[in-house]
This record gives structure tokens, sequence and C-alpha cells, in this order.
């Protein structure tokens, strides 16, 4: 989620510290933080919020309220602190609604007399800010709130919505109909089925809106409309993520929805949007109608110093815990050595006495808790017997020069399929770990020049799923520049037979099958004739030595070249004149020749280039290996061949 600091500004009086600073206190203590953009006087803070926190702080009010605590200063304004006004009865409007459970709150107020048209420039700028497009007035300010509070809302042109003899209008939310159409704002249509909540004009029968996800075309907002119903409302946040998953419609509203913010909000946002409203569009507010299953209980919840300390590993004492209770400005109470502690409403992620816990550690600070370790147990674990003779598999193939790869468990063919896909290509499990290993050959084989690697080698260890159950398998690929792949077959097999043997203690075993490069056997039928592990003393090929260095995302250009020299000149002193005038684009040089004739020597090198910032071309590539050769030959004795 993006986040204006300037917008973050507006609910402090104290001016907050800069992005980066922000940034970081956010990563320490609550969210991780995927970047800062400046925008002239402005930063934009990209903040990757969890689900745990999706409830209350997929807002600015909800950042800012999680900042307050953390810095320990007051929020200037609170609009879920401040009392709500009491509304006029609804104007010739009626709100229906089937099933409670899936909507327990649906609020409708009318306006009359707006005036459509563009926003005001500060409301722009707010929402450009954050990647948002600016629309009109009206869906600008429902859009503004959403993003302020974190609550959706939705405007319906009050005069598209069919009226019954006595002159009244319904809105209604029930299930869809069977085969129902429903048009969405920007064209696209759907066939709703009866687990599809929908608002609906209900004169006309015609979907207004599919719940919590998108607007309709047939009551939209345009530059004619003078009246509008506003919709504050709560959805179950189960059907609103069935819905939108099942018809791959993900929207903001849904992101929000589907993550369960609470009841009360839809009140707090629909006084927010008619005060903004009536200030840049004119209009006068006609009544609202609250159809209300009523708030969910907020528990309090008992919690001892000794649970802090022991889940945390702290030592944090009665006063410390009430200090940071204070700064979270929550209800609480404290009788000898246990709080009683009351969520505030917008948190209905506070269920439970854990997550209390969690919010005191880290708060407190996880930088400020100190490791130790567990205690020894009195006896040996029990081996398992498949994650030893797991471990030992890639020990000695690790020894044989592969490398283990994790391939995708969803395919597109199989035998097991899946009741909810999350891709079409993605809707069955794997029968073999062959389709993944010949994948993962092609990607290593193609950038096997960056790694300087003339063999690909690798192996993958996992399950594979059939009708008749899940199986462990083991499957080894090997590709090469230089070897010919019939007798890269052969030392598969050879690999393939040494990992049975090691198993089974020499006991005869099946013959794997080779196919393209890969070779793939069942663990499975093997596991009875392991002998029984007692302990893990299996070593683990580490190398303390490696350090990842992030890859390049463009493509390589590889280059030869070859030069005559002196014999009295090492290939080091040729190669540093290469690497001088290739620039850092040429990120790699292996040299795979070398010979002596009539006094002389001849060196070549394969050279790869490659850039972190963009694809390159074969012109600058050429530019580079012309400079090369003009440097090279420019030296007495040296000849580019």
């Amino acid at each position: 989620m993006k986040v204006s600091r300037q917008w973050l500004q507006t609910y402090f009086e104290t001016e907050l510290p800069s992005a980066d600073t922000l940034a970081h206190l956010l990563t320490s203590h609550a969210f991780e933080v995927e970047g800062v953009e400046y925008l002239g006087t402005d930063a934009i803070i990209d903040i990757d919020v969890l689900a745990n926190r999706s409830s209350d702080c997929l807002s600015h009010r909800g950042i800012a309220r999680e900042l307050s605590t953390l810095l320990a200063i007051p929020l200037t304004r609170d609009p879920l602190r401040e009392p709500l006004p009491g509304w006029p009865a609804g104007y010739r409007l009626t709100v229906e609604v089937t099933d409670t459970a899936l909507c327990p709150r649906y609020m409708a107020a009318v306006v009359r007399g707006v005036t459509v048209g563009p926003s005001p420039l500060w409301l722009k700028e707010r929402l450009e800010s954050i990647g948002q497009r600016s629309i009109n007035n009206i869906v600008d300010a429902t859009n503004f709130v959403m993003f302020a509070i974190g609550q959706p809302l939705h405007a319906f042109d009050l005069t598209k919505i069919h009226t019954d003899p006595e002159g009244f209008r319904t809105i209604t939310v029930r299930p869809a109909r069977p085969h129902e159409a429903f048009t969405t704002l920007t064209g696209t249509e759907y066939t709703l089925q009866p687990h599809h909540l929908v608002i609906v004009d209900h004169v006309a029968q015609i979907p207004l809106a599919l719940a919590g996800i998108k607007g309709g075309a047939h009551a939209d907002i345009d530059q004619e409309t003078t009246d509008i119903v506003l919709e504050a409302a709560h959805f179950d946040y189960t059907s609103v993520r069935k819905t939108s998953r099942e018809l791959r419609l993900a929207t903001d509203a849904s992101i929000r929805f589907q993550n369960e913010p609470a009841r009360e909000l839809p009140a707090f946002a629909l006084r927010e949007v008619l005060a903004l409203i009536t200030e840049i569009a004119g209009g006068e507010l006609m009544g609202v109608k609250d159809t209300y299953l009523g708030p969910r209980e907020r528990m309090p919840i008992d919690v001892t110093l000794t649970d802090i300390n022991l889940r945390l590993g702290t030592t944090l004492s009665y006063d410390d815990v009430e200090r940071i209770l204070v700064r979270f400005e929550w209800e609480f109470s404290r009788s000898r050595d246990e709080f009683t502690i009351t969520p505030p409403w917008e948190r209905t992620d506070l269920t439970y006495r854990e997550t209390f816990i969690e919010e005191i550690g880290r708060v407190y600070g996880y930088e400020m808790i100190v490791g130790t370790l567990p205690p020894k147990p009195e006896t040996p674990p029990v081996v398992n017997r498949t994650q030893y003779y797991t471990d030992l598999i890639r020990h000695t193939l690790s020894e044989r020069g592969y490398s283990e790869v994790l391939t995708y468990t969803l395919r597109n063919r199989g035998e097991v399929a899946l009741q909810n896909p999350l891709a079409s290509d993605k809707s069955l499990l794997r029968v073999s770990l062959t389709d993944g290993m010949q994948e993962a050959l092609d990607q290593n084989t193609a950038i096997a020049p960056v790694l300087g690697c003339t063999d690909v080698k690798i192996f993958e260890l996992g399950t594979i799923f059939t009708t008749q159950g899940e199986h462990l398998a083991l499957a080894l690929g090997a590709r090469s520049f230089q070897t010919k792949q019939s007798i890269l077959n052969t030392l598969l097999q050879e690999d393939i037979a040494h990992i049975q043997a090691l198993l089974t203690q020499g006991q005869p075993h099946t013959p794997p099958r080779i196919q393209d490069g890969c070779v793939e056997i069942l663990l499975d039928p093997l596991i009875t004739l392991f002998p029984t592990p007692h302990t893990y003393d299996t070593p683990l090929p580490w190398n303390t030595e490696t350090r990842f260095t992030m890859w390049s995302r463009y493509p390589y250009m590889a280059r030869d070249i070859a030069i005559w020299v002196p014999v009295d000149i090492p290939p080091e002193t040729v190669l540093a004149r290469i690497i001088e005038q290739g620039t850092d684009l040429l990120i790699r040089s292996d040299m795979f020749d070398t010979f002596e004739k009539a006094g002389r020597v001849s060196y070549a090198w394969h050279l790869v280039f490659q850039s972190n910032q963009k694809t390159l071309t074969d012109e600058e590539v050429g530019d580079i290996m012309d400079d090369i050769t003009t440097t090279l030959n420019s030296t007495t004795g040296w000849e580019v061949r």
C-alpha cells in the first residue's frame, strides 16, 4: 500500500521524521517497507501490510495510529474517535438485507443537489500521489475516504434507481440468482451464481453492485447526476474473498473487505464522506438508512506479566508494560500481576492473549530481546527416517557436483485436480518431477555462461501426487556445452544407481528410465529397505565463504577472443588488459584454450557482458570488443587472432 508522508502529517501537529526514518521505524516494529519514492515535496512510502493487520492499517489513519504508538506522539485528529452526529431519517428510500450474516450492516445516505465536476487540486494531488486516477469530485471523495480510514464506499445515481407506485426506492442486498447477469462500471460482464452477493435495484431487479467488490453500470455517476445515494456497508469477509477469487476480480475495496474491517467503521466513513462531498460538490443530506445487526462484543483479554515475559523471553516490569499499553491508548486495568486489556473496536485482529503479547513485544523492540538457546533435551530426539535419508542423498549428490532445485508443485497436467486452482495452467498436482526438471534445465542452461559453468547438473527431492496417493521422488538432470548428451545420460544412470545402492545396501533395484537428460525414481519402495538410523550424523555441505550477490534481470551477451603473445607473457597479464577495457559490463571471463607454437602462446577466453540497468545491444558490446582488440594489438608482440 502506498502512503503519502504529507497525508500522514495531517494527523499530527508534531513534525514527523523523514520518510526514510519512518520507513526504518515501520520495518523494525510493524511492517516491511518495499521502498520510498520522492515526488516533489512529498515522499511516498510503499508498505507491505500483511493480512493480520489489513483490517485496520490499509489506510493513512491506520499507519498514523501506528506511528503515534511507535513515536509516542499523539494524533492531533483521530477520525475514529470523534463522536458521530445524529442523522435525519431516510428520504423515500428503504434498505432490505435478506441475510444479515452476509451483510451485518448497510448504510445508505441520500444527498440531493450535488454538482458533479472536477475535484479540487488538493484532492487530485492526494489521490495521484498514491497512484490513483482522479475521476470526478463524487467518486474521488469516496476513494479519498477509503484511503484515509480504510472503509470502502460507493455512490449511486439516485434517479437511476426505479421507484415503486408509492414513489419509494428500495435497495436490496441479496444473493445473486442463478446465471444472473452483471455489468461493471468498466463494461465487463459477469455471470453470477447464488453464492455471489449483490446490491440490487429492488423494483427493476437489476444489480447495482457486486457487494464489496465493484460497482455496476446501472446507476453510475455521470455529469448529469444531481441526486446520489452513498453506500457505506460491512460485508462478510469470506464471501467477498471467495467471490473476488472466483471471478478473478480484485479491487481496492475487495482487498479491504476480505480482511474483515470493523462493523463500526461504515458510520465513521459516512460522516467523513458526507462532509467532504457537501464541501466540494454541494448538496443537502436528506436522510440516512442504517440496517445494522449490531457491533461485535469487545472481549477483554487477561494476560499476566509472567505470560508476557515467558512468551517474549524478556524481563519486562509492570511499569514497562503499562507504559507500552498507554502508548497504544488501549483500555486496560491491572489487578495484582494480571492485566485486563480491551482492544479498540477497529482492531479486529486482537482476539486472544498471544496477539496482545506480540503487540507489546514489537513496540518494546525485537532488537531489545536477547537471544537464548532452548534447553538441551534430556533424551535424544527420535530420528525421522525420511529426513535422515533425504539429507544423505543431498550430501551425496552435492559431492558428485549436483545442485538442488525446487520446482513448482502445481502443473497443467496430472491426476489430482485442485478444487480452487490459482490459475488455469496450475490446476493439477504434478505426477512426476521430470517436467519441472526440464524447465529448470532450460533456465539454468540459459544462464550457465554467466556462472561460468560448462555442465549443468541439478537434482530435486519432492512429492508427486497420483490417485493412489503421495510419493517421494528423486529426479536428476544434466546438460553440457562440451560433453555429449549420451555420455551425460550414462553418468545420470550411474549416479542414480549409486544412490539406490547406498540406500538399499547393494540389494537389487529397478533400472531407472532416462527422458531428455532427466532420470527419476520413486523413493517410497526403497524406504522399507533402509537401515534404521539412530542419530542425525549426516554432514551437510555448508560453504561459509559463499556470499549472495543480486543477479541482473537483463540478458547477457557472450563473445570469444583469442590472442597471440610472447611465450613468456602469463595469461593473467593479458586478462588484466582485457578487464581494464571491458568496463563494468564485463562480468565474467573464462579461459577455454591455450597452446604454444613458434615461440608464441595463444590464449582464448569466453567473455560475458551484462548490465544491471538495461538490455545491451550488439553495437554496445561490439564497441567494447573493438576497444579491447585495439588495446591488445597496440602492445608489441601481441596479436588478436
